[in-house]
């Protein structure tokens, strides 16, 4: 799919996900883990769509995620499951953020219909071997710096857990462990549900190729 149908979509329906069809959703899912080495953040010549790029960062940073949105078939099965877990930690420092941290990502909250629309069918990502998806997160650490401050570590009816952005990419299309795949994260103090994250709310954000671990996206 081409970058501006993907975001058109995106927009059109405020999917967390970017693993669908320009006339048909299909189902999408990815998981993996690993780490990022410490050192500079992925630059646009590399990654086009990185913020802050080449930002140093002084420490790893250890990651794993589980994405899925299909049918899982079977006899009146319940479809549209939109299902997101995301664990990440900065065990470094930088000029975004200056001290260590860790969050828990999970799913957005959206209207169980549209979920239902979203997660249909049993078709890999058009896309092939990148994933987008978005959603809530809360910070898990004592130390929370700078503007994760601001972002609350449960979510209430008055304060509503701020939201995130991963992108992954399958580069080298197997199970084994791999330096080829590229983890990109960006934190955001915006907590309003929307198709893409408004640059100016974006606080933190990282990219590069793991050091170690692997990812899939089918």
């Amino acid at each position: 799919m081409k970058q501006g149908g993907r975001r058109l979509v995106r927009r059109s329906i405020f999917l967390a996900a970017a693993c669908m069809l320009a006339l048909a959703l299909t189902a999408c899912t990815g998981k993996g883990g690993g780490y990022l080495p410490p050192g500079a953040s992925l630059g646009t010549d590399v990654f086009p769509r990185a913020q802050f790029p080449g930002t140093v960062f002084t420490g790893q940073a250890p990651f794993g995620f589980t994405f899925s949105c299909e049918d899982k078939g079977g006899l009146n099965p319940r479809t549209g499951q939109l299902a997101i877990e995301l664990a990440y930690s900065d065990q470094g420092t930088s000029l975004l953020l200056t001290a260590p941290f860790s969050i828990h990502g999970i799913v957005d909250k959206i209207d169980p219909v549209l979920e239902s629309e979203i997660c249909i069918g049993q078709e890999p990502p058009p896309g092939g071997n990148e994933l987008i998806f978005l959603g809530r997160y809360r910070p898990t650490s004592t130390s929370k710096p700078g503007k994760l401050k601001s972002c609350p570590t449960r979510e209430t009816t008055t304060s509503p857990l701020c939201r995130f952005e991963v992108i992954v990419q399958d580069n080298d299309d197997n199970l084994r462990p791999s330096k080829g795949d590229l983890f990109s994260i960006k934190l955001s103090s915006a907590t309003a549900l929307t198709a893409e994250l408004d640059p100016t709310t974006v606080f933190y954000a990282r990219a590069g190729y793991l050091a170690g671990g692997n990812l899939t996206v089918k």
